[in-house]
């Protein structure tokens, strides 16, 4: 009796020290390899996800919830063998996302910008009377000005989407929105509009008080007829507006139109207002200076290397700030980006001869997504160290389409991009890991001719060529640790 437990005893004292290994080594992610016959250490997969609520797949497996981990906001797949594994995220209502992942010993491969689109996003219709032209947000969230075709006379209507308001506050017979890339901007206090305006083959600005429905047309601040161009609003004192007559930037007050303007400066060919600063491009030296905004000081150099401008050319400045800005010429459509380098070495260069119909900074400057007719394209200003990480001051090549593109702009976690192509509204992940996902968000019978992002209350606003207005609630809003 003795002898048997005994035998029993030093059994499981052998069992004992045959599994310990065993159990530590999988406990520290090791796993055991029966083809080679010895433990290789694992790695993992992470996902965060838009739905939270998602079901994933690595090489067609669901993987239990009870298998699912946390770490930084992520589910983490842990305990995978080193190699190319297939991870699918899904959800229902929604279309599945994919991608081939390399998992490699002790690393997790994250995804950390997985946002699946709905199966059918059915657009809700907006009524306004009259066809709409183009949308502008106001920077209260929830408020636009429509410019709209009604009855054969152009109108300017305020819409509140919260209260479902609809209301005209300016009307011209025989005019239109001008045909280049001027819009409608509105002031920062959400009481005034700059409006531009075509019509007898002249260009005309005005002034909109939104309350009266009072028009003021900006040709009364300037002397001797001349003409005017590039109104903007004053960031910093209310009713003032900055314009260029010729190449002189003003100043007026709009509530003192008896009041000449002050002269700011001269030789400037174009300019862009940031935070509290003026940006502009000298017609002279080819040269982009910094002045504060309501202060007479000397301006600050900011660029060394002169662009080989033309004088006569039509630029825009795209600013973020003194260290990343760019500079599109209008109609052969060629970009420079300045980017001064956190090694202090200074970029500023043309990166594309032509065809550029745009450019847009992401909110943290470390990207500048830009778009000709069939490409999108986008420029890292330092390096960007998630997963996928890529280098500072290099270029990625997004997409290219044999079919024109149109409205390309930032998704809220400048990670995606939107554009359309005719009826379809698209989106498509910076993500180059085996391949791009590439869906369509919404589908219209006639092309869209406008689309606007409005990242505050999760919508995108689409203006068709028959003049309807409609919108879709994009990304679905997540009120939760893993949402966008």
């Amino acid at each position: 009796m003795r002898n048997i437990q005994r035998f029993i005893f030093w059994t499981f004292v052998g069992v004992f020290f045959i599994t310990a290994p065993a159990v530590i080594l999988y406990a520290f992610g090791y796993r055991f390899n029966f083809e080679r016959g010895i433990f290789i250490y694992t790695g993992s997969i992470s996902v965060k996800s838009n739905p939270r609520a998602v079901n994933i797949y690595v090489d067609d497996e669901l993987i239990p919830e009870q298998k699912l981990g946390i770490i930084n906001n992520a589910i983490l797949i842990s305990g995978l063998k080193p190699g190319e594994h297939f991870v699918k995220v899904s959800a229902d209502g929604y279309l599945p996302w994919s991608k081939k992942a390399i998992v490699r010993s002790g690393l997790s491969t994250d995804f950390w910008n997985v946002l699946l689109t709905k199966k059918d996003s059915l657009p809700q219709k907006i009524q306004t009377e009259g066809s709409a032209l183009k949308i502008f947000p106001a920077p209260n969230e929830n408020l636009f000005a429509v410019a709209k075709m009604k009855n054969g006379e152009f109108v300017v209507d305020t819409l509140d989407t919260d209260a479902a308001k609809n209301e005209q506050i300016f009307s011209f017979a025989q005019s239109n929105l001008p045909s280049n890339e001027e819009n409608i901007e509105w002031s920062p206090d959400n009481r005034k509009l700059i409006l531009p305006l075509e019509y007898d083959g002249m260009r005309a600005y005005f002034i909109i008080n939104i309350k009266d429905k009072s028009a003021t047309e900006l040709q009364k601040f300037i002397p001797n007829k001349q003409t005017l161009s590039n109104p903007r609003w004053d960031p910093t004192i209310r009713n003032f507006i900055f314009y260029l007559r010729g190449n002189t930037l003003y100043r007026a007050n709009t509530e003192a139109p008896e009041i000449l303007p002050l002269s700011t400066k001269e030789n400037i060919l174009t300019y862009d207002i940031s935070k509290n600063n003026i940006y502009y491009l000298s017609s002279d030296s080819g040269i982009v200076y910094r002045i504060p905004v309501n202060t007479d000081t000397q301006p600050i150099q900011i660029t060394t290397t002169p662009v080989n401008i033309n004088p006569k050319g039509v630029y825009s400045l795209i600013i973020y700030d003194d260290s990343r800005f760019a500079l599109r010429e209008h109609q052969n459509g060629k970009l420079w980006i300045y980017n001064k380098l956190p090694s202090d070495e200074i970029i500023f260069r043309s990166f594309a001869e032509s065809g550029v119909k745009g450019a847009q900074f992401s909110d943290d400057g470390k990207k500048l997504l830009f778009f000709t007719n069939n490409e999108i394209s986008v420029y890292f200003t330092n390096d960007w160290e998630t997963q996928p990480t890529r280098e500072k001051n290099t270029v990625l090549q997004i997409a290219r389409f044999s079919s024109t593109i149109k409205n390309v702009k930032w998704v809220k976690n400048y990670e995606h991009i939107t554009f359309t192509i005719n009826g379809s509204g698209k989106i498509i992940e910076l993500d180059h890991r085996n391949r791009r996902n590439i869906e369509q968000i919404v589908s219209f019978a006639s092309p869209i001719v406008q689309a606007l992002s409005r990242f505050e209350n999760n919508r995108v606003y689409f203006i068709l060529e028959t003049g309807e207005l409609h919108f879709i609630e994009f990304p679905v809003p997540q009120n939760n640790l893993f949402g966008f």
